[in-house]
């Protein structure tokens, strides 16, 4: 019985492996063909994938398909904006969240179910911060000075930590950090994580950022890796109140767009801070 759960987990890892090559391969290529600009592309065609993804995850239960529609453009619009201007994204987002908490009581005030239009407008919030602001940060990361090289620094540092996470898990993880949030993830699997992070750090310092201080980059790197976990947490959370097992079936053995994309949304507001803070000691 134990041989047989080691040989699906592991067959599942291998399933996962090869779906992020493919993506790599696609991300690859894009930039290959299309230079910056089709990683822009696929990082809107993600965005918009992921808006449809959520709103199953948070609206499971929402029968207005009005206000459902009405969340996800407003979501997209506030990501196209943000990631235009950074500094406009604030007041988009605040107009969204003005508009959605417009449309919903005019909407569902008659039926009398006041947590129902108090529930549809923290969760718009929520969604809103999630994908029409986080995203942006990963968009403008590619504007600054090496931008290509921060990008796969992004990505280096959660995708090796969730790897890492996941090997160290099976391997030896006993302690659980939140069972009742993601029963899986253990404090083994954890710190094995930010090792894999720090790792990626180092290589991508070594290869692509090596004229920054190398204790920074693997500070950040650490920082960046530790916090992606939490957006693991974050969409298991979320997925938990829908009772839904993933966020869609898009990509085998991740699930969904978001199943993929949480630790980098978490961590590109990160990333992106430290560019700033190492633009501003350089300079």
């Amino acid at each position: 019985m134990a041989r047989s759960l080691q040989m699906t987990t592991w067959k599942s890892f291998l399933t996962r492996a090869i779906s992020a090559l493919v993506a790599l391969a696609i991300i690859i290529g894009l930039y290959f063909y299309m230079g910056v600009n089709g990683i822009k592309i696929l990082i809107s065609l993600a965005v918009a994938v992921g808006s449809w993804e959520l709103v199953g995850i948070l609206f499971k239960k929402e029968s207005s398909w009005f206000l459902k529609i009405s969340f996800m453009v407003l979501t997209l619009v506030t990501f196209g904006l943000t990631s235009v201007a950074l500094n406009l994204g604030i007041f988009v987002f605040a107009l969204a969240v003005v508009l959605l908490c417009i449309l919903s009581l005019l909407t569902l005030h008659k039926k009398g179910d006041l947590p129902r239009i108090a529930d549809f407008q923290a969760k718009s919030v929520l969604g809103l911060v999630y994908l029409g602001l986080f995203p942006a940060f990963v968009f403008r990361l590619l504007e600054v000075m090496q931008g290509l090289s921060w990008f796969i620094f992004l990505l280096a540092v959660v995708f090796a930590g969730d790897t890492m996470a996941y090997v160290f898990g099976v391997l030896i993880g006993k302690h659980k950090v939140m069972p009742s949030v993601s029963p899986k993830k253990t404090w083994q699997g954890s710190i094995g994580g930010i090792i894999g992070s720090v790792i990626a750090g180092f290589i991508c310092w070594n290869y692509l950022l090596n004229n920054y201080p190398v204790g920074f980059i693997l500070g950040l790197a650490a920082v960046s890796g530790f916090v992606g976990q939490f957006g693991d947490f974050f969409e298991s959370l979320l997925k938990r109140i829908a009772d839904v097992k993933d966020s869609g079936k898009i990509m085998p053995g991740h699930g969904g767009v978001l199943d993929r994309i949480d630790g980098v949304l978490f961590a590109s507001p990160v990333i992106f801070f430290g560019v700033v803070i190492l633009s501003h000691l350089l300079s």
